[in-house]
């Protein structure tokens, strides 16, 4: 996508609205905030904080700042306060110690938009859906016994993974490591998740799979302002990220829908064997399942989908 240009009239609206935005939220919270002891930080600047400090490697810049103001500090991201921790001792104490206080995700922009308003195991806030769906995925999509029923869909993949890497090497061509890695990841993706072999040709092609995972990556992990200057999510309808954003939303919607669609017409015809049957399958049967703590949605269904889609081929 080429990117997109403000003129100087849109630029200079833009920046003089958040400007007096800054000011005006400054100014709120300086009279209602109490006085709190907080960890040392770089002083912010106006407007953007110390948004301009992390540059294009955040992990590096943060290393950096810890070796300044120690194991505990604070940084303004935007108008967003923030606490990074970089020692040991006090992740221990944020994920142990703390865990339930700390344990939901920022629910971003693109995760909303992506996830079904955030309905995932990976960005639902700590609660009760939470606990339910993290329940359904260790006992149902995680178990042994189910990681076991598809391990011959995993020797089947690595197998035609070791006869392209030989094919190439035969015929003295190049391998790109990284294609024929995704190759693998999204055979064993589509067979134990769809039922479907997404490895090259057919269905592969046809959706453009591969791409759709690439554009979901970027868009998952991309900037969006409305996350560091709430209220301003508008910015995006401007600059076409939203647009964006929905389009990626869209395609893999559609997707999802034909997937659950054609399951769905399987069932009908008759009972599927507990071998036979991938993600989808056993996320329709807990669904339409009675005694469940809480109801799943059909959106619920594709978000955990849509997590397990995405996490799997980043893992």
């Amino acid at each position: 996508m080429a990117p997109l240009h403000l003129n100087p009239t849109s630029f200079l609206l833009l920046a003089s609205t958040l400007l007096f935005l800054f000011f005006i939220l400054k100014l709120k919270l300086k009279s209602k905030l109490p006085s709190i002891n907080l960890p040392p930080g770089p002083k912010p600047l106006p407007l953007i904080g110390n948004l301009h400090q992390l540059g294009n490697q955040p992990h590096r810049a943060l290393h950096r700042l810890s070796r300044t103001y120690g194991p505990i500090f604070r940084l303004t991201l935007g108008f967003i306060p923030t606490v990074v921790v970089s020692s040991a001792k006090l992740a221990r104490e944020v994920m142990c110690t703390h865990d339930l206080a700390l344990a939901s995700r920022p629910q971003l922009q693109s995760a909303r938009s992506l996830f079904y308003g955030c309905t995932d195991i990976a960005f639902a806030p700590y609660g009760q859906y939470w606990r339910h769906v993290r329940k359904i995925c260790i006992s149902e999509l995680l178990s042994p016994r189910r990681v076991d029923l598809f391990a011959p869909v995993r020797a089947a993949e690595v197998k035609c993974m070791i006869s392209r890497i030989a094919t190439a090497a035969a015929e003295g061509k190049a391998m790109n490591l990284s294609k024929i890695l995704g190759l693998y990841a999204n055979g064993v993706l589509g067979r134990s998740a769809f039922g479907k072999d997404f490895c090259g040709g057919g269905d592969y092609d046809r959706h453009g799979f591969q791409e759709m995972l690439e554009e979901f990556e970027v868009m998952l992990g991309g900037f969006s302002i409305g996350d560091f200057f709430p209220g301003m999510e508008w910015v995006g309808a401007i600059t076409g990220a939203n647009a964006r954003l929905e389009k990626t939303f869209r395609r893999f919607d559609k997707f999802f829908d034909e997937i659950i669609e054609e399951h769905m017409q399987k069932r009908k015809k008759g009972r599927i064997q507990e071998e036979g049957k991938d993600l989808v399958d056993v996320l329709l049967d807990v669904k339409e399942s009675d005694g469940l703590e809480m109801p799943l949605t059909m959106d619920n269904v594709k978000a955990v989908i849509s997590a397990r889609t995405f996490h799997n081929e980043n893992t």
